[in-house]
Parts: structure tokens; sequence; C-alpha cells
């Protein structure tokens, strides 16, 4: 069946920062009908700031989304990865932490998805990416300074990399059902990058205890396609 896509945004100055968790300890944390996706017996949990850019709506209209000047913001997000009743496998928002208010608010009503109101900030130099942001709800606060790598960008390779970063679809609890959106965009060119300083209120405040050293990765831009949401049917089935 062919898809009619919704939404196009780019998103830059993306870092992936994860750390392994028990599944035990995220399994409370997920609506009925989710399930944690798992790598080698392991769940994880990701904080991941990024820039949006050019979002718009898709077709004729997209010249006109432009007028709104909500097309560009930084968000942070704390993320993790979940399997439907049908087996298939997606992300899961704990948060999502944005400096535009009628985006958030946007996302909040029409999505279902848990946007907040926070400041955010990026700085850059030669060699170091700074990310910050604090929500003005509850004040909870992340930063993450990295260093990426000089390589040049490679397609994610197989394995955890690639178990990380390829997702093309999220899940969301709204209204009572559960919905799964499906995206599409090249896939990812990444580099490692060494991690600096790291503050993790915002994954404290989702439900998670992270200890170990996380993974780090920075990722080249992207341009993508959103899709709308679906209802996930078997979750009525069995609900």
């Amino acid at each position: 069946m062919s898809r009619r896509a919704l939404l196009r945004q780019q998103w830059h100055d993306i870092v992936w920062c994860h750390w392994p968790i028990d599944p035990a300890q995220l399994q409370p944390l997920l609506p009925f009908g989710l399930t944690p996706d798992l790598f080698e017996g392991r769940a994880f949990v990701g904080l991941i700031p990024f820039s949006m850019r050019d979002l718009r709506l898709a077709g004729p209209l997209g010249p006109l989304s432009r007028l709104a000047h909500v097309g560009n913001f930084g968000e942070v997000n704390v993320r993790t990865y979940v399997k439907d009743p049908d087996g298939k496998t997606g992300v899961w928002f704990c948060t999502l932490d944005a400096d535009q208010w009628l985006s958030v608010r946007i996302a909040n009503l029409a999505f279902g998805l848990p946007y907040r109101y926070a400041s955010t900030e990026l700085q850059k130099d030669s060699n170091t990416m700074s990310w910050s942001s604090q929500r003005r709800s509850d004040g909870a606060r992340s930063e993450l300074v990295v260093q990426p790598s000089s390589a040049v960008g490679q397609v994610a390779a197989a394995g955890l990399e690639a178990f990380l970063v390829e997702r093309y679809a999220l899940y969301t609890s709204a209204f009572g059902r559960l919905w799964r959106g499906e995206l599409s965009h090249d896939p990812w060119r990444v580099r490692s990058a060494e991690l600096v300083r790291v503050v993790t209120s915002t994954v404290t405040a989702a439900g998670f205890c992270v200890g170990e050293q996380p993974r780090v990765m920075v990722g080249e831009p992207v341009e993508v396609t959103i899709f709308p949401l679906r209802r996930v049917e078997s979750y009525r089935q069995h609900h």
C-alpha cells in the first residue's frame, strides 16, 4: 500500500549517547503492548540531541507551512527501543525537549508525543560539539559535550551501531490506543566520538539509572520524510 508523506524535515548535528540497561528496568516504563527490543540480551536508553531544520508539510502546502516560522529548533530526546505485538521494532520516546513552543504543543496534541518545552543550545568549534537543554516545567537538564573523530562518516556497521541508529519507526500511546509512525531517509553516515562531559538528569527523570561509560557517535545531516501514524491493530485485539 502506498504511503502519503505528511511532513518533511532535516536533522543536523545529531549525537547518539547510549547506555545499556537491564530490560527489567525498562519494561515497567512501557505501555501495554510494547516490550524491550534487545541486542545480545541488553536494552538501551539514549540521550540524543539534534537540530531540526526546515520542518514543513509535505506536498504543495510545504512552502506555505514555512511561513509559520516554526521549522528550525533544537531537540534533545530520551529514547529506547521496543517491539510491538506483531514483532515490528521501533523507537519509544520517553521525553522530547524542544525550544519551539508551538511545535511542542502541536506534537503533544496531534501525535500524543511527550514533547516538553525547554531551552536548548548548541555550541560547535573545530573539534567539539556541546549540547545543553533545560526544561521549563521541572528544570531537568541535560548536557552532552563530545569530540567527534576526524574520520569520514561511514554507513553504520552491522551489529550494535545499526541497531542503535537505523530506526525508521516510532510508537506513541494516544487516545487509548497504540500507534506506529514510520519515516524514511538515507542510511545514516556516522563517526565515533569521545565523551568529554555528560549531565543526565533528563535520563534520570525518565526513570532510568545509568552507570557505565556510554557509547557515543555523531551523524551527518539527513533529509527526513514523515508518514502519518497508523493504529497498531493487534494492540486493540489483545487489550
